[in-house]
């Protein structure tokens, strides 16, 4: 195994040897070669080569001063074959750019007013009533008298307690007056009898004995 190894290692060493000598020959052969072919090529051509007809008029030669028939058709032709015709042109091009509304202020809000304070309706004062005394009966008539007395206060309480009993009881002068006299009246009634038959009754509520006599309007 080891000589068959070595003898591939041998011959590889020799191949390599080998194309290492031969290959700059070859390469230095080629060069040459291609050398002498440039060499073969004329830079300049020679004074009999410009009888050809494919070859370019020498820069002596001028310009002709217009141009070939058929130029300038040719230029329109190629300028209107570049112009765009509008009606091919799509219809959904925006030709005017619409203007963005400036946004709207916007309002605080104002706080909401407070309603006003609703006065509270103050009860009416009730009239004052003077006490009416009854009309007295057509005719002649009768009262009791109970008393005559200065204190107004005393006077104005035993009116009210004969009147809450029913009886009909009525002070002159009218207003009761602090230290002047005032007398308490029952009546008046045209029956005199009916009059003596109550005198009990109204001395028990007023504490006083009372008198009939003659009512005098």
């Amino acid at each position: 195994m080891a000589s068959k190894f070595q003898n591939r290692l041998v011959g590889t060493i020799v191949l390599v040897a080998l194309g290492v000598i031969v290959l700059p020959g070859l390469l230095d052969g080629q060069k040459k070669h291609y050398q002498d072919e440039f060499a073969a090529i004329p830079l300049v051509p020679k004074a009999g080569d410009n009888n050809d007809p494919d070859m370019l008029p020498p820069a002596s030669q001028s310009l002709p001063s217009q141009p070939p028939e058929g130029a300038a058709e040719e230029v329109r032709a190629s300028s209107a074959s570049v112009t765009l015709d509008p009606s091919t042109l799509p219809d959904d091009v925006p030709t005017d750019v619409d203007d963005v509304p400036p946004p709207a202020p916007v309002s605080k809000p104002q706080p909401a007013p407070k309603p006003a304070p609703v006065p509270k309706p103050q009860p009416a004062p009730a009239p004052k009533t003077t006490p009416q005394q009854d009309a007295a009966p057509s005719g002649k008539a009768y009262v009791v008298q109970l008393g005559a007395l200065k204190n107004a206060d005393k006077v104005r309480e035993i009116v009210a307690n004969l009147r809450a009993a029913g009886f009909r009881a009525y002070t002159v002068p009218s207003t009761p007056v602090q230290g002047k006299i005032t007398r308490i009246l029952v009546g008046p009634d045209a029956s005199k009898n009916r009059l003596k038959s109550t005198l009990g009754d109204l001395q028990k509520i007023s504490g006083l004995s009372g008198v009939v006599m003659n009512y005098v309007p």
